[in-house]
């Protein structure tokens, strides 16, 4: 029973490589590190969240998202625009 306990965990450790490829995980942790800050810098003030109210976008720039049939708006347009829906622009 020992030797084959034994075999067992000799096969295991043949098994996984004893020097694993570590610049792919620090490759594949610097990009989630850059994603996360992105997101972070992308929320909305908590004032903001507060009132209401959501940032300004220029003419030409995404308004607002659609999800199946819903659209969610993601800033005003400035005056004498409006968000077209079906393009999702400010126009």
């Amino acid at each position: 029973m020992l030797k084959s306990s034994l075999l067992l965990g000799a096969a295991i450790r043949d098994f996984y490589p004893k020097d694993p490829n570590l610049t792919s995980e620090k490759q594949l942790l610097g990009a989630l590190h850059e994603v996360l800050e992105k997101l972070q810098t992308k929320r909305i003030p908590p004032w903001e969240k507060k009132f209401g109210q959501v940032p300004m976008c220029d003419v030409g720039e995404q308004c607002a998202v659609r999800k199946g049939s819903r659209i969610g708006k993601m800033c005003d347009c400035p005056r004498g625009a409006f968000c077209n829906f079906f393009l999702l622009k400010c126009l």
